[in-house]
């Protein structure tokens, strides 16, 4: 009884505010940018994380290097090796999410073409959210 009293009471103060908007052009709107909104938090953390793997990588090389300076090459080659692997792998995904596929990404995508569907594979509930 309650609930429908304060339905009643409510909705139209909840309605004033789209009466001015024509709902298709919104509505046509919306996914566009909530997609586009994703696809940008998407490549952002992954670009980011990869940056951070890339950077210690490369200081992890920087270390191994130090070690072969103090005459300690078998500890300095598994070191390299190791740390080599990854910050290629993270160099790689570096690139795959690069801000300039980024813009081409979403510029195609509000032209109408379809997202890539290794973009789409990874769009997850949580980039359609605000990242803080």
């Amino acid at each position: 009884m309650r609930y429908r009293f304060l339905l009643v009471c409510f909705l139209p103060l909840g309605c004033a505010g789209q009466a001015g908007q024509p709902q298709a052009q919104a509505a046509a709107d919306a996914p566009i940018r909530d997609s586009s909104y994703a696809v940008h938090n998407l490549f952002r953390l992954h670009r980011h994380g990869s940056m951070k793997g890339a950077s210690l990588g490369l200081a992890g090389l920087s270390g191994a290097g130090f070690e072969v300076m103090n005459h300690q090459p078998k500890t300095a080659l598994s070191i390299t090796a190791v740390i080599a692997f990854f910050t290629v792998l993270d160099i790689r995904q570096l690139n795959r999410y690069s801000e300039s596929r980024e813009g081409l990404v979403v510029r195609q995508y509000e032209l109408g073409w379809p997202l890539p569907a290794d973009v789409r594979r990874q769009l997850k509930p949580k980039y359609f959210r605000p990242i803080l």
